[in-house]
């Protein structure tokens, strides 16, 4: 591609170009367990200083590189243990920082196409619009080109007024508004400086009061929100148990080691004991909690059959408990196989053969109220983790640490009803997943949503932190509360606002137990219309790239 010409008169490039990029850093900030929305300001504000000053693209794409190595390696720094982990150490030390250094990268992508387009808005005596750079960094960095977020919106997580704009667009809006705040400043900054004479300030100040508007509504909304969940008349008392069982004793569990498995299952009967104790309705188990394969749908329900699986494997005091409440509980259930199939799959080897024999959907199951006999419902995983629960890229199930072969939903899951609500469930990942969690609402206004999840794997590191704070988005889109459950923390009570408003954290067994108001405040924009807003604003910088030139004024400062 052709150099542009330098875009500051000042020097470009060397020592004051690598200082931006180290200013860019902060934006890590925005991404800690207490996440600092004021992070994102040095952040983006450093990557354009570097963009513009930086002459030759090459060198642009290197600091770029740094900074995903630097920053982001650094912000998903749980990856290194969690590769060295499931490597059983053979990747090591190095090689799994190395790793997370390429994840960082990797991670960039976006950044790169962001800088491609937006140093062609700055040729010759142009500047862009800065609510056009706004828009171009948000469609960019919406692409789906990332396995873990790195969104500037998810940095607002704890700035109530920004969170709601994802009411109407998702994160991307939250990012919108965010950066509408931002990028006027670094237009303020250029008319101070050498690029006073092309600076659009007219154009920086529209944009800011667009920003501020959209922040004032989100601040009104809030308030309504927490209004009407003080006024709810009606409350379903739901009770989370958190058993804090480690990596180690839960695969344990799974292998069937007496040991493990009785202390597993006695914390979960314990733990639903005190829930019900404090008037629990609805008790919520995290992620595979239930160890053993069950029955459930498969060909299809029988109540005999569940529950003397339940009794064979130690869970049978979900029919003594379960008459006084309702269960959501995160289990194996049992895929039925066709008769010869792990035959004909042409398994050579012993482990092959076990997995073969041995495969498993990972479900949320609620089981009704009341005696064995009711009918369990189930939500089946659809999108199963990478390297953790299947291999990708052709990879042969075999490398993975447990001895079964894990399912994904053979058909799109859907909504799960108890007592005339909508309980929409996800699991895991699919928390970060904002598409997923709307198709599975379907065209119904969800009453509850249930995140289940296990990040034992992760240990007292960023990642429950960064988990929690990526899944509240979820409430913020569907006007919802959400109720999340996991092995060992962090479970939380998350209003319909993405306020939390109660959490057990790392490393603590114990029980969260709290009435959650129901309001009916119908559907949102965004679970009506999903992610549109990215497109829009892709068209909108499309337009102006190709219309820019021809407008009087084209090739100068126009405001």
């Amino acid at each position: 591609m052709p150099e542009p010409v330098a875009l500051d008169s000042r020097p470009a490039g060397g020592a004051g170009t690598l200082l931006w990029a180290l200013v860019a850093l902060a934006w890590v900030g925005a991404f800690m367990p207490d996440p600092w929305v004021i992070a994102t300001l040095p952040g983006m504000f450093g990557m354009l200083r570097v963009m513009e000053r930086c002459q030759r693209f090459r060198n642009l794409v290197g600091l770029i590189a740094l900074f995903g190595a630097l920053g982001i390696g650094f912000g998903y720094r749980w990856l290194a243990p969690t590769v060295e982990q499931f490597s059983g150490g053979r990747v090591g030390t190095v090689g799994s920082w190395a790793l997370a250094a390429l994840f960082g990268v990797v991670g960039t992508i976006h950044i790169i196409v962001f800088a491609v387009v937006y140093r062609a808005l700055l040729r010759g005596n142009r500047r862009p619009h800065p609510l056009v750079t706004v828009a171009l960094f948000v469609a960019c960095e919406s692409l789906p080109i990332r396995l873990f977020p790195w969104m500037a919106g998810h940095g607002a997580v704890n700035a109530p007024p920004l969170l709601q704009s994802a009411s109407w667009g998702g994160v991307p809006a939250v990012s919108f508004v965010l950066l509408a705040l931002i990028v006027p400043v670094h237009e303020m900054w250029a008319s101070l400086g050498a690029d006073r004479a092309r600076a659009r300030v007219k154009a920086a100040t529209f944009t800011f009061v667009v920003g501020a508007a959209l922040f004032g509504w989100g601040h009104v909304r809030w308030e309504m929100l927490r209004e009407q969940d003080e006024r709810a008349t009606e409350r379903v008392v739901v009770g989370i148990v958190q058993p804090d069982i480690g990596a180690g004793e839960k695969r344990g569990a799974e292998r069937g080691y007496e040991d493990k498995k009785a202390a597993t299952i006695a914390a979960y009967k314990a733990g639903s004991q005190a829930a019900l104790d404090k008037g629990a309705e609805l008790i919520v188990w995290p992620e595979t909690a239930i160890t053993d394969p069950i029955r459930l749908l498969e060909p299809k329900f029988d109540a005999a059959n569940t529950r003397n699986t339940l009794s064979r494997h130690g869970w049978g005091f979900l029919d003594e408990l379960g008459k006084q409440a309702t269960f959501l509980v995160g289990a194996y259930e049992h895929k039925v196989l066709p008769p010869g199939a792990a035959r004909s799959a042409g398994a050579r080897d012993v482990a092959r053969q076990l997995q073969d024999n041995d495969q498993r959907y990972n479900v949320a199951a609620l089981r009704p109220m009341g005696p064995s006999g009711p009918a369990w419902s189930v939500y089946r995983k659809t999108y199963l983790i990478p390297f953790g629960e299947t291999m990708p890229l052709g990879l042969p199930q075999s490398m993975l640490p447990q001895g079964f072969l894990m399912r994904p939903a053979p058909t799109p899951s859907e909504a799960l009803v108890w007592n005339g609500r909508r309980v929409v469930p996800f699991l895991c990942y699919e928390g970060i997943l904002p598409e997923h969690v709307r198709e599975t609402a379907g065209a119904e206004v969800p009453d509850l949503l249930v995140s289940l999840t296990n990040d034992s794997w992760f240990g007292d590191t960023w990642e429950p932190h960064q988990h929690l704070n990526f899944t509240r988005f979820r409430a913020v889109e569907h006007a919802a509360p959400l109720v999340r459950a996991t092995n060992t923390g962090i479970s939380a009570f998350v209003t319909a606002s993405g306020d939390v408003v109660e959490t057990l954290g790392v490393g603590k067994e114990g029980v969260l137990v709290r009435p959650v108001p129901m309001v009916d405040r119908g559907r949102t924009l965004y679970a009506r219309y999903g992610y549109r807003m990215p497109w829009a604003l892709g068209a909108f910088v499309l337009l102006a790239l190709l219309v820019g030139p021809f407008l009087p004024g084209g090739n100068r400062r126009t405001d």
